[in-house]
């Protein structure tokens, strides 16, 4: 850790924008993070003069992310006692002033202009539950992110490989089902379509998952 380390220094603004439906609502929410000596990990001699760079967690001078979030929620769609949540989201993150390296070879200012790491410029998700009576619950979900950068001049591009974050989108089920007043029963499908894609190593593929609990 860097000696001289200092706190971020963040001016959040937000605009949220809602509306409420019969039997649901709307919301659009407008955001933007300026920020100053953002802590992120970025090279630096060790020494003063050094020609060889090591990683530390640092300060960099001034990085943004500025973006946009749509949400829909809404029950009874289409059929009673179906309903509906739905999300969207934009961000752009970018690094706008920077006083060390993004890596051991980068040139000075490579990473001006760039993506920030671990900040995927789309996400969404979309989640139907259908309630059949008191006992029984189905969920079907979708997901989706876009590809994200893990250095900060977005030299890593190939996703598809480990230590790598690809785009993804994994669609999951459940079936829940209450027997009693503390017994339930759930069965569920992680990855329904057998999707395959990397977020650091191999994401697992489809998966089963079942329980039985008991609630006191």
């Amino acid at each position: 850790l860097h000696r001289d380390l200092k706190p971020d220094n963040v001016l959040a603004t937000e605009l949220k924008i809602e509306r409420k439906l019969d039997a649901g609502r709307i919301r659009l929410s407008l955001f933007q993070d300026d920020i100053h000596d953002a802590i992120i990990a970025q090279f630096a001699p060790l020494v003063a003069g050094s020609a060889t760079l090591y990683s530390y967690q640092q300060n960099i001078d001034h990085v943004r992310a500025r973006g946009a979030e749509l949400v829909f929620e809404a029950n009874n769609v289409f059929v009673r006692d179906l309903s509906l949540t739905s999300t969207l989201t934009w961000l752009d993150a970018k690094t706008l002033a920077m006083s060390g390296r993004a890596s051991a070879t980068a040139a000075p200012g490579a990473a001006i202009g760039k993506k920030l790491p671990n900040i995927p410029d789309w996400r969404a998700s979309l989640i139907a539950t259908y309630r059949l009576g008191e006992r029984w619950t189905f969920t079907a979900a979708g997901r989706y992110s876009d590809k994200l950068w893990t250095t900060l001049d977005n030299t890593d591009v190939n996703p598809n490989t480990y230590q790598g974050f690809a785009p993804w989108f994994a669609a999951d089920a459940r079936i829940h089902y209450r027997a009693a007043q503390h017994w339930s029963a759930s069965l569920g499908v992680d990855n329904v379509f057998n999707r395959k894609y990397f977020l650091f190593h191999p994401f697992p593929q489809r998966s089963f998952v079942t329980d039985v609990k008991y609630n006191f």
